[in-house]
């Protein structure tokens, strides 16, 4: 009887599944990989980490959630984020949508949760797959299970750790490891390794949407996140930047740690004066800013506490650079990656209240597409049944409610990109508007 019934199914399958459109049934069939990242610019590393992603899902179209033109660690993009993204579609991503201003320039935890609920959202993203230092999922997995809770034990151990004066991030890893004494490789060490931290947030962001997506990571290969040396084919995004940012240009031992699409395009937006792109050309731009605020205003900018706008402005009366403001207000409780964070908000004009918001009335509201090509029209139609947000392409017509925080955030983005562009080396390319007059990139 009961292999009747499941002919019977199998056969009304097949018969739905004749009777469908090409289109239709290519929704059904393809699997769709979500990775998360910043291709500042695309390297080697990233391709592996593509290809390796790939082999291990099983996947058949590809969808990358990619920071815009401001980055996590409140840096400015050595180029903008449509070339950006098209370096990733020529080098095998399908699709690029941008990840908010709102969350690209927060902390791993917003940062995570941001790109995580924009793959949940579109409804059309099946796995997704992140680098690690640790390479497996069941430390990661447990770490992600004791923040996620934050029992009374871990908020305790955490709050005694900062009262000693340690960093944020030095006293949550000895909570972590004071919570979790028998994890063979030192809960501590996992989280001193910047992919570990953000795999785990991504762990926690998943869960806390309740997403079906499956996760999957790899272990980091070769060059470290931070390090600074061109030392083989695969090198850290810092140290290729670092070395274009010193010499003034590729030269061969960039162009061998990057794909061909990737130096194509760096040579085509420096050549035409996009890029490079550095903190320096905010400096007066933020130091200015700086010192016409007052102590009240700064206060309200977001990861500003005790007291740190006295010694913001301080700094900006007594320099008048950014960097030499970075260097007189750093301390262990201050890391340099937050208050390079600060500085991008007070150059943004971003509140507290505003990311506040975010987190509160939901995160991302919208989908904004950078960059595809076919597989990615693809994806695409499928996110035309399943995606919860509104997916914008041209943004003359993005129907997003006035007076909603999705508005806010796009207009944030909107800002982002008209400030970002005065960094570029030719002025003339500076004008302001471009997000409406650019278009998503298509690679045939």
């Amino acid at each position: 009887m009961y292999i009747f019934v499941i002919k019977d199914i199998l056969f009304l399958f097949f018969v739905f599944f004749c009777i469908m459109g090409s289109e239709e049934r290519m929704c059904i069939l393809l699997k769709v990989l979500g990775i998360i990242a910043e291709y500042n610019p695309f390297h080697n590393g990233h391709m592996y980490h593509l290809r390796k992603s790939l082999d291990i899902t099983g996947a058949s179209h590809v969808m990358a959630v990619m920071s815009g033109n401001f980055l996590q660690r409140g840096e400015a993009a050595l180029i903008n984020k449509w070339a950006r993204a098209e370096m990733a579609v020529r080098s095998g991503i399908d699709l690029v949508i941008e990840l908010p201003l709102a969350y690209c320039c927060r902390s791993a935890e917003a940062f995570a949760c941001g790109a995580v609920s924009i793959l949940d959202k579109c409804g059309a993203v099946d796995c997704i797959c992140f680098g690690s230092e640790s390479g497996t999922l069941d430390s990661l997995n447990q770490v992600a299970e004791v923040l996620s809770k934050e029992t009374g034990e871990f908020r305790n151990r955490l709050k005694a750790y900062l009262d000693r004066g340690l960093s944020f991030p030095a006293a949550r890893a000895k909570a972590i490891e004071g919570c979790l004494p028998d994890m063979d490789s030192g809960a501590g060490n996992l989280l001193g390794n910047p992919n570990n931290v953000l795999s785990i947030e991504y762990l926690k962001a998943l869960n806390r949407f309740g997403s079906k997506i499956e996760p999957y990571t790899i272990k980091r290969v070769a060059a470290h996140y931070n390090d600074t040396a061109i030392k083989s084919a695969i090198a850290s995004a810092t140290a290729i930047r670092r070395h274009i940012l010193e010499t003034g240009r590729l030269g061969p031992t960039v162009e061998k740690a990057v794909p061909e699409a990737s130096r194509d395009i760096l040579r085509k937006e420096f050549t035409a004066g996009r890029g490079p792109v550095t903190e320096e050309a905010f400096s007066s731009i933020i130091i200015s800013q700086i010192r016409k605020a007052c102590p009240k205003e700064l206060s309200i900018v977001p990861e500003v506490s005790e007291g740190l706008e006295y010694a913001i402005i301080g700094a900006a009366r007594e320099k008048a650079t950014t960097r030499e403001v970075l260097r007189l207000v750093k301390t262990k409780r201050y890391t340099l990656t937050r208050l390079k964070r600060i500085l991008v908000y007070i150059l943004l004009g971003v509140s507290d209240e505003l990311l506040n918001k975010t987190v509160e009335e939901g995160y991302p509201g919208y989908a904004r597409i950078l960059a595809f090509n076919s597989k990615g029209r693809e994806i695409l139609r499928r996110m035309s049944s399943s995606s919860s947000i509104p997916v914008i392409t041209k943004m003359a017509r993005h129907n997003i409610p006035d007076g909603t925080i999705a508005l806010k955030m796009l207009e944030k983005d909107v800002l982002a990109t008209d400030l970002y562009v005065l960094g570029y080396p030719n002025h003339h390319l500076s004008f302001a508007g471009q997000d409406y007059v650019t278009s998503p990139i298509y690679v045939p």
